[in-house]
């Protein structure tokens, strides 16, 4: 089974977690404090970006959010889902959060 761990590398606000690690199924990002990923960083959409798991892989979309979804420099607002993997950076905000997928190819 393929988990994904975010880490948060950075942040100018104070984030109610360090660390999250995420079982297959899919994820919502965001401000508002309902979503399963809360980011309490002020320049975050209250629902920002969705991450996912499909056939094998972790996914990360865009959910026409504010400010955008930086990934591994990359902006990927309005690109549709864009693959994770081990080491990749996904900035919200103000916050760089650090990817690693465990059991990836298990």
């Amino acid at each position: 089974m393929s988990r994904l761990v975010l880490e948060v590398v950075r942040s100018l606000f104070e984030i109610p977690w360090t660390r999250v690690v995420l079982d297959p199924g899919t994820y919502i990002l965001g401000r508002d404090i309902r979503v399963h990923i809360p980011v309490t960083d002020k320049y975050v959409s209250r629902r920002h970006a969705r991450i996912f798991y499909r056939d094998g892989s972790w996914y990360i979309e865009d959910l026409d959010s504010s400010n955008g979804t930086i990934v591994n420099g990359t902006d990927i607002k309005g690109k549709g889902p864009v693959k994770l993997g081990n080491g990749d950076e996904i900035i919200v905000g103000s916050t760089i959060i650090k990817v690693n997928v465990e059991g990836e190819g298990e």
